[in-house]
Order: C-alpha cells, then sequence, then structure tokens
C-alpha cells in the first residue's frame, strides 16, 4: 500500500483549479458589474450636463440677444444712447413738416 497515487493528485490538482477559477471568475463578475455601475453614472451625469449646457445657452442667447440688438440699432439705424445723469432719458427729435389745407373746426383738426 501506497499513500502516494497520481489519480488522487491529480483529482485534486483538478479540484483546486476548479476552485481557483471560480474565484476569478466570481471576482471578474464584481469588476464588471462595478463597471457597468460606474458607466451607467456617468451616463445619467452626461444627460444631466447635455440639460445644463442648452439651459446656459438658452440664458446665453437671451442676454446677448439686448446686446446684438443695440450694436444694430447703432450701427444700421445709426442710433446712440445718450449720455445723462440717471441715464433713463429719452430724446425725440421732430422735424418741422408743412402742412397744406389744414382747417379747423370745433377745435379739432381735419
Amino acid at each position: 500500500m501506497t499513500l502516494f497515487r497520481w489519480d488522487r493528485l491529480f483529482a485534486l490538482l483538478l479540484v483546486g483549479v476548479v476552485c481557483i477559477l471560480i474565484v476569478v471568475i466570481v471576482q471578474l463578475q464584481h469588476g464588471v458589474r462595478h463597471l457597468e455601475t460606474q458607466f451607467s453614472k456617468s451616463l445619467l451625469l452626461s444627460v444631466d450636463l447635455q440639460e445644463e449646457k442648452g439651459k446656459l445657452l438658452l440664458e446665453k442667447y437671451h442676454l446677448t440677444a439686448l446686446a446684438k440688438i443695440e450694436e444694430q440699432a447703432k450701427e444700421v439705424l445709426s442710433m446712440h444712447r445718450i449720455s445723462s445723469k440717471f441715464n433713463n432719458t429719452q430724446t425725440i427729435y421732430l422735424s418741422k413738416v408743412k402742412v397744406k389745407n389744414l382747417k379747423v373746426e370745433n377745435n379739432a383738426v381735419q
């Protein structure tokens, strides 16, 4: 009787390799699930950031619209801002127009 037999050693090595493979598979699955969770969180963050970018672009265009209107008024219409102490005045220039055949009756203009 011998205590050392090749078939027992082979079976023991086979069981050891199977156990090691099971541990490796579980560890890989855990790593994959962790990566999927990170990917899902980054995808949600990307959607939130895209929405925030859209809001900021809309706000930017809304805020720059007045500046564009003022620039067009200065360039195309040759308008200018009148500086005053409170800067809340408006000046309207009227030119004289000759009106022919103006009749006044009962304090009304026809």
